[in-house]
C-alpha cells in the first residue's frame, strides 16, 4: 500500500517497525466521546482494542495513510483475522469532499467466529460513503485515489472490542 510498508507481495504483515509507525488512532473523542481504542503490536499481529461507549459517540478506529496510486486496479482486500465476533467496518479515504470535509468510504468486514482465526475478503465495490457515520449520496470509491485505510467499529453496543489482523493483502 505504501513504500514505507512491511509489504512482501502485496501483503501487509505487522512485523516491521516501519509498518506499525503507521497507524494511529482516531476515537469519539474528537466530537465529545468516551470511546477508547487504539492499536497495539503483538506476535506480528495488529490489535485493534479498546472500549465503545455509547454515550456521546460509540466509535472507535485505526487508520494509516496509503501512498496515492497505490491501489489502483484493486478489488477487494484479503485478511487474516481473529475478532470478537462484533461489526467491524473496512474503511478508506480519498481526496473526495462534501461541503469542505474529506467523506470516507466503508464496507463490512464479514462477522466470524469469536476467537478464531479466519481468512475473509472484502469487495471494493459499492462501498458506502459517509460523513460522521452519515451516508453521502454520489459518491463513488475509487481504489487508485485512496489516501487512507483502517478499521472502524461502530456498532452501537457499549463494552470491550478486540479484532486481530495477521495480514491484509489487496487482490
Amino acid at each position: 500500500m505504501s513504500a514505507s510498508s512491511a509489504v512482501a507481495d502485496d501483503k501487509i504483515d505487522f512485523q516491521s517497525p516501519s509498518e506499525t509507525s503507521l497507524w494511529r488512532a482516531v476515537n469519539d473523542g474528537v466530537m465529545g466521546g468516551r470511546s477508547s481504542g487504539g492499536p497495539q503490536f503483538e506476535d506480528g499481529n495488529l490489535i485493534f482494542s479498546g472500549v465503545i461507549n455509547t454515550n456521546g459517540g460509540g466509535f472507535s478506529s485505526v487508520r494509516r495513510g496509503v501512498e496515492p496510486g497505490s491501489l489502483r486496479g484493486a478489488k477487494s482486500v484479503t485478511m487474516r483475522i481473529k475478532s470478537d465476533g462484533r461489526a467491524y467496518r473496512l474503511r478508506f479515504r480519498t481526496n473526495v469532499t462534501y461541503y469542505g470535509r474529506r467523506i470516507a468510504f466503508q464496507k463490512a468486514i464479514p462477522v466470524t467466529n469469536p476467537g478464531e482465526w479466519e481468512t475473509v475478503t472484502v469487495s471494493l465495490n459499492n462501498m458506502r460513503a459517509s460523513l460522521f457515520g452519515r451516508t453521502i449520496r454520489g459518491a463513488d470509491f475509487i481504489p487508485g485515489d485512496a489516501v487512507e485505510t483502517g478499521f472502524i467499529l461502530a456498532d452501537g453496543i457499549d463494552g470491550p472490542f478486540r479484532l486481530e489482523v495477521d495480514w491484509m493483502r489487496v487482490d
